[in-house]
């Protein structure tokens, strides 16, 4: 068959034409050679993250303009009475957030590797750290000083750190379940893209931290 009639018989299959035998062939897309497995924005579930990142966000975001309606309509913050929060367990929950990217940025690349050893002991690792950013966030509750009953003070500053601390307890619970995956030897291909899903989804949680940090922490004391 020459090229010229091949060409011709591709273009009458993809038109849907009918053939000499009357049958109509639709045209089809050969997906053979397309790999079964991709990162970042070219993954559904990177998507699905991504979502989860503007809906939280936009969470957050409400939360601290509760936080400012409230402070703009009173005289004092906090109010008489009220102490203001300490630094201590706060400042070195941050740190240790922020020391985790670097470490959550060599998971990533370790699962887009596909090396399964190195993602199994970052995952452990990570479970570890979260575990202990997790019990920290309780001691941030007791260094506000305040209940969240206590007055609007208090309920806003509990609104904003705690919404967020159950965002990081979602993701502690995320992060052990995958470590359990790959500990049991369970881990599937699949699985390296939402590790690495997970890396993203928790440096978002840090970096949405910082701005509130400053808010919750450092505004009672020295800005407001």
């Amino acid at each position: 068959m020459t090229d010229d009639r091949a060409a011709a018989l591709g273009a009458a299959v993809a038109a849907g034409e009918a053939g000499r035998d009357g049958i109509t062939r639709r045209a089809y897309l050969d997906v053979a050679d397309l790999p079964d497995l991709v990162f970042g924005s070219r993954d559904l579930m990177w998507w699905g993250t991504m979502g989860f990142v503007l809906i939280e966000g936009m969470t957050t975001a409400l939360c601290v303009v509760v936080y400012l309606y409230l402070w703009k309509n009173v005289d004092q913050w906090p109010p008489a009475g009220t102490e203001a929060p300490t630094l201590l367990a706060p400042t070195v929950q941050l740190a240790s957030m922020l020391a985790s990217l670097p470490f959550m940025a060599w998971l990533s690349r370790a699962a887009r590797r596909f090396e399964f050893q190195r993602v199994r002991v970052g995952l452990l690792v990570a479970t570890l750290w979260m575990s202990a950013i997790a019990t920290l966030r309780g001691f941030e509750l007791q260094a506000l000083h305040v209940r969240w009953s206590t007055n609007a003070y208090g309920s806003a500053q509990w609104l904003v750190v705690g919404s967020h601390a159950t965002l990081i307890a979602i993701e502690l619970v995320e992060i052990a379940g995958m470590a359990l995956i790959y500990s049991l030897g369970r881990a599937e291909r699949k699985h390296y893209s939402d590790v690495a899903d997970m890396t993203m989804y928790w440096t978002f949680l840090v970096l949405v931290w910082l701005p509130a940090y400053v808010l919750c922490f450092l505004g009672p004391r020295y800005f407001l």
